[in-house]
């Protein structure tokens, strides 16, 4: 093994990067010459506590790596699938990364990113250490190549809507964590939204919840026409009947079926929106991970403190003693109690921009998508 790492803070975007593109880094010696022959190369790659939970051995280990060409002045190294993999990878039944709606504040989410550091040694010169990182699903777009992070990019911002009785949040990259206190939790800053305006969602009310560009939870509110189906499919056999001289076929079916596969879609329009609104529809349809929250019209109408145990409110002090029930307090009050959670996937291929020299102001889009899981339970 090469020298144990010495970790540094994530505290500028050139040391975030985004692994559904190439996460590339050149080595050379200390002449930045073509005299280099060849490196060796330990990647660490963790999630937890930045300090407390890095790995004692590399995850991955390049080792001699000889250059290409003997003009060649350094060798380059692409480490993106082994990143991704190893985010979205999970020891507790669940791919990351996660989101879940909460109806009394932020939303849960976890696993959207990872930390990983580099060691390398060239030749017969002494260890260095390349630096730490930290790293989620996102992507760039072509015009982004040079680099590999985002240090370039500017948060694009849009028109946002909002309807009343959802609660709305912000995920962004927090670049001032240290190495003794960060976490892959607290690298992601996570702040609720408070509009200063709502509108009603007229029939089906829901919230469209989707990994961004970033590789950040993000989510869009659609107020348009809004349709649910279920397409079945079964499998088909025919009966076998040891007397068939006596079969009654006015009784008995001489054909069955297995049991049926039913898997849910949703045809969702947008409702109209304003030009500045396409990154994030065109997001939604590029996105890798997706949810459908439909809510039920019943509303909190009284706070509750604490816990309810026969009949009577009680409040908890000691902090040995969890809970977990939400507490619902005045704020919650008129927001919707009772919604269901839908895993999808996008049905919707093509973006077709449009604009108001185009379109004038009928700028909507119609999305497809598709529940992920069978809508009668078949978890085996």
């Amino acid at each position: 093994m090469l020298a144990a790492p010495i970790l540094t803070n994530i505290d500028t975007k050139a040391k975030i990067f985004l692994a559904q593109s190439p996460i590339h880094f050149n080595f050379q010696n200390e002449a930045l010459s073509a005299s280099i022959q060849n490196v060796t190369i330990e990647v660490y790659l963790w999630r937890g506590s930045q300090l407390a939970n890095l790995p004692t051995t590399p995850s991955l280990i390049f080792n001699n790596i000889p250059k290409i060409s003997p003009q060649d002045k350094y060798i380059a190294i692409e480490i993106s699938n082994e990143v991704k993999s190893f985010i979205t990878s999970s020891n507790l039944n669940k791919n990351n990364p996660q989101w879940a709606y909460n109806t009394t504040g932020v939303a849960t989410t976890a696993g959207e990113g990872i930390y990983f550091h580099i060691v390398y040694k060239v030749d017969s010169e002494s260890d260095k250490q390349l630096g730490t990182y930290f790293s989620t699903t996102g992507y760039r777009y072509n015009f982004e190549q040079k680099g590999g992070g985002y240090a370039t990019f500017e948060d694009a911002e849009t028109i946002r809507k909002y309807s009343f009785g959802i609660n709305y949040d912000a995920s962004v990259v927090n670049l001032s964590t240290v190495v003794a206190t960060g976490t892959t939790q607290t690298m992601i800053t996570q702040t609720a939204v408070e509009p200063l305006t709502t509108n009603l969602q007229t029939g089906v009310k829901c919230l469209i919840a989707y990994v961004n560009r970033l590789g950040l939870w993000d989510t869009f509110t659609p107020f348009g026409r809004f349709t649910e189906s279920i397409d079945t499919k079964r499998d088909e056999f025919s009966s076998s009947f040891r007397d068939p001289l006596n079969v009654n076929s006015q009784i008995q079916h001489l054909k069955q079926t297995g049991a049926p596969r039913g898997t849910r879609k949703f045809n969702i329009n947008t409702g109209l929106l304003d030009e500045r609104n396409n990154y994030q529809i065109r997001e939604i349809i590029q996105s890798s991970k997706i949810y459908l929250v439909v809510f039920s019209d019943d509303t909190f109408t009284t706070p509750q403190i604490g816990i309810t145990i026969d009949s009577t409110v009680v409040t908890i002090d000691d902090t040995e003693i969890t809970i977990d029930s939400d507490t619902v307090t005045i704020d919650n009050i008129g927001y919707y109690s009772k919604f269901v959670q839908i895993p999808i996937k996008n049905g919707t291929t093509n973006f077709l921009k449009k604009t108001q020299l185009n379109d004038k102001s009928s700028i909507s889009y119609a999305l497809e998508f598709e529940e992920t899981n069978n809508f009668i339970n078949d978890i085996q």
